[in-house]
C-alpha cells in the first residue's frame, strides 16, 4: 500500500489508508457542513415544500408540513421556558413528535436528550436526573411508570404524545377506542395537543448557534453497561450524515423504511435524520414488526433499509414473497452475522427482486453509529465494509497499544470528525476509551477485535466487551450488558460470585441467564427470591435474567478469568 502523503509504502492501515481507493477524489476532498442538524435539513429541502418527508401509518408529512409542526413545537417550547443549551429528555417511539421535538429543540439552540420510551421507572428517572431536566416528553405507554415517581425527578413539565396523535383519522380513532388514554393534571403532566395550543402567537426565531457543541445526548452502555450519555455536536452528527451518503448515488425520490427506534442513533441518524437530509421520505412506524417485513415492502417500495441481524433472519424465517426490486441499499448493523447466514439472506433477496445485496458497517454511539461501511465493490462476506471516508483507523496491540499491519488482529480504533464531544458528566469514562495517541488525535477505542486486509476492508473476530441484543416487552431490540446484571447479583452478601450470558430465544432474540456461585450457608430459596427482588429494582425489564442456575462452580479460562463462553455453549 501506498503512504498518500510521502508516496512511500508502510504497511500499516492508517498511515496508508488503501480504502480511500474506493472513494471520488470529491468525497474525499470535500467540506463537511458546518452547521446545525436543523439547517442541514431545511436548507436541502426548503425549496422542495411539497415533497414528502414522513410516511406515518400513510398519513403523509410534506417537508413544507414538516417545517410548520417543526416552529410549533419550537414555540412551545419557548413558551414553556425553554432556553438555549438547556437539556429536554425525550422519550417517544418511532412518531413524527418525536422527530418535530428534535429539530424544534436544536432550532432554538437547546439540546434533546433520547432515551428509551419504555426504560422503566427508575432508569427513566435517573435520565431525568443525570441531565437535571426541566421538561421531559414521554410516550403515553409510559405514563403509569412514571406518574407516581416524577417528584423523585428534577422535571416540573412533562408532555405526553400518543402514536395516535399524528395517525390518519380512521387509525387514529380506532387507536383510540384500543388504548386507554392517561387522566393528566394539566399542570405537570400536559397532552402534546394542548402543549402545542399554549405556544401559539410565540415568535420563534433561529439561534446561531457553535457548530461544534453539543446538540444531542444519547445514550449508550459502553463497555460496562453503565448507562452514559454521548454528547453529540450538530458538526458530528452532519459529518455523519454526509459521509453515509456520500458512496451512493440518490435523488429525492428515495424512501427510507426506519425499523428501529429513535433513541438509537443507527436509526435516528443514519435511519431518519440523514436520509431528511438528502430529501427522502421516511417511513415511520411506531412499533416495528419483523414478521410483516415483506407487506411493510409491498406497502411502502422502501429504497433504503437499515435493521439488525435479528430483523432480516425473521424476513428469512418467515420466507414471505415481496417485489424487492425496489432496493438500492440494504444494510445490517449493531451485532455481526455469520457468513452462512448472510449467504442464505442474500440469496433470498436476490430472490424476491433486489438489486443489491446486504451490505453492513460497524461503529458505535460515540463515533455518532457508523465508523465503516460496505459497497457492492468492497463487501465480501464476514467484513464490515471500509472506514468512512473522513475516518481513520488502526489496529492495536491491546498489550502494547502499538499500531499492527495488514492481517494481524487486535483492537480496532477510530478517529475523526464523527468523535463524541465525550461522556456526559463522565471524565473517567470518557478517558477510558477516548485516548491522545502520539501523533494528537484523539482516538476512540472500541473493545471490538479485529484486522484489516490490504484493500482496507475491516474484519470483525470477536470482541473484549460483551454486549447482547435482546427485546424487551415493547417488543423493541435494544442492548443488554451482562456486566451490569452482574453488578446487581454479585451485591448481595449470598452470593459469591455470578455469569451472565444470553440463550438463544426465537421470541426475544437473547435472554439473559445468569450462573450463581453462592456462599457456603446460603439457602438456595432464600437467594432467588433475593437475586429477583435485587434486579427488578435496579435493572430495566429486558435485562432482568429469565432463568438461574445455582453452581458449584464457574469455568475459568487459562488467565484465571471467568470463562463466560463455555457458559455460554452451556446455555444453548
Amino acid at each position: 500500500m501506498l503512504d498518500r502523503q510521502t508516496g512511500e509504502l508502510t504497511g500499516y492501515p492508517s498511515i496508508d489508508k488503501p480504502w480511500l481507493k474506493y472513494y471520488s477524489e470529491e468525497a474525499i476532498n470535500a467540506k463537511l457542513p458546518e452547521c446545525t442538524i436543523f439547517e442541514y435539513m431545511y436548507e436541502n429541502n426548503k425549496n422542495y415544500p411539497k415533497d414528502i418527508a414522513i410516511n406515518y401509518m400513510g398519513r403523509k408529512i410534506t417537508y413544507g408540513e414538516l417545517f410548520e409542526n417543526i416552529d410549533k413545537t419550537a414555540a412551545a417550547f419557548l413558551k414553556a421556558g425553554v432556553k438555549e443549551k438547556e437539556i429536554v429528555t425525550v422519550a417517544l417511539p418511532s412518531i413524527p413528535e418525536a422527530l418535530y421535538c428534535v429539530y424544534a429543540l436544536n432550532k432554538i439552540g437547546a439540546v434533546a436528550n433520547m432515551i428509551h420510551p419504555l426504560a422503566g421507572t427508575e432508569e427513566t428517572l435517573y435520565y431525568f436526573n443525570e441531565v437535571k431536566g426541566r421538561i421531559a416528553v414521554i410516550f403515553d405507554g409510559a405514563f403509569d411508570a412514571i406518574s407516581s415517581e416524577i417528584a423523585k425527578s428534577t422535571v416540573e413539565k412533562v408532555i405526553v404524545v400518543s402514536p395516535g396523535d399524528s395517525l390518519p383519522l380512521h387509525l387514529k380513532a380506532a387507536y383510540n377506542l384500543k388504548v386507554k388514554k392517561p387522566k393528566l393534571d394539566g399542570k405537570v403532566f400536559q397532552s402534546w395537543k394542548n402543549f402545542i395550543k399554549e405556544g401559539i402567537g410565540t415568535e420563534v426565531r433561529e439561534v446561531k448557534k457553535d457548530c461544534h457543541e453539543m446538540a444531542i445526548i444519547s445514550h449508550t452502555g459502553g463497555t460496562t453497561g453503565t448507562p452514559k450519555g454521548v454528547m453529540c455536536s450538530d458538526y458530528s452528527l452532519n459529518a455523519l450524515m454526509y459521509q453515509i451518503v456520500c458512496g451512493f448515488e440518490h435523488d429525492r425520490n428515495g424512501c427510507s423504511l426506519v425499523v428501529l427506534p429513535p433513541f438509537v442513533n443507527y436509526s435516528l441518524v443514519e435511519g431518519t435524520l440523514a436520509m431528511l437530509s438528502i430529501g427522502y421520505k421516511c417511513v415511520l412506524l411506531p412499533k416495528y414488526d419483523a414478521d410483516r417485513f415483506a407487506s411493510y415492502v409491498n406497502k411502502y417500495k422502501p429504497t433504503v433499509v437499515l435493521s439488525i441481524p435479528a430483523y432480516w433472519m425473521a424476513a428469512l424465517d418467515k420466507n414471505e414473497r415481496a417485489d424487492m426490486s425496489c432496493f438500492e441499499h440494504i444494510y445490517y448493523g449493531g451485532e455481526g452475522m455469520t457468513e452462512e447466514k448472510e449467504d442464505e439472506i442474500n440469496r433470498y433477496l436476490l430472490s424476491c427482486g433486489s438489486k443489491t445485496k446486504l451490505c453492513k458497517g460497524l461503529g458505535s454511539t460515540e463515533l455518532m453509529a457508523a465508523a465503516s461501511q460496505s459497497f457492492p465493490e468492497c463487501n465480501p462476506l464476514g467484513s464490515v465494509g471500509i472506514p468512512l471516508v473522513k475516518i481513520n483507523c488502526r489496529v492495536e496491540d491491546p498489550e502494547t497499544g502499538k499500531e499492527l499491519p495488514y492481517g494481524k488482529e487486535g483492537e480496532l480504533c477510530f478517529n475523526g470528525p464523527t468523535m463524541m464531544l465525550g461522556y456526559f458528566n463522565n471524565q473517567e469514562a470518557t478517558d477510558s476509551v477516548v485516548r491522545i495517541h502520539s501523533d494528537g488525535d484523539r482516538w476512540l477505542h472500541t473493545g471490538d477485535l479485529g484486522y484489516i486486509d490490504s484493500d482496507g476492508i475491516i474484519y470483525v473476530t470477536g470482541r473484549i466487551k460483551r454486549i447482547i441484543m435482546t427485546k424487551g416487552r415493547d417488543g423493541q431490540v435494544t442492548k443488554m450488558f451482562p456486566d451490569r446484571i452482574e453488578k446487581v447479583i454479585d451485591a448481595l452478601e449470598t452470593v459469591e460470585l455470578c455469569c451472565v450470558v444470553g440463550v438463544p430465544d426465537k421470541n426475544r432474540i437473547y435472554y439473559p441467564k445468569a450462573f450463581v456461585l453462592l456462599g457456603e450457608k446460603a439457602d438456595k430459596g432464600k437467594a432467588k427470591k433475593e437475586i429477583q427482588e435485587a434486579c427488578v429494582q435496579n435493572l430495566p425489564e429486558y435485562m432482568v435474567p429469565e432463568e438461574l442456575e445455582f453452581v458449584d462452580d464457574l469455568p475459568r479460562t487459562p488467565r484465571g478469568k471467568v470463562d463466560y463462553r463455555a457458559l455460554e455453549k452451556e446455555a444453548m
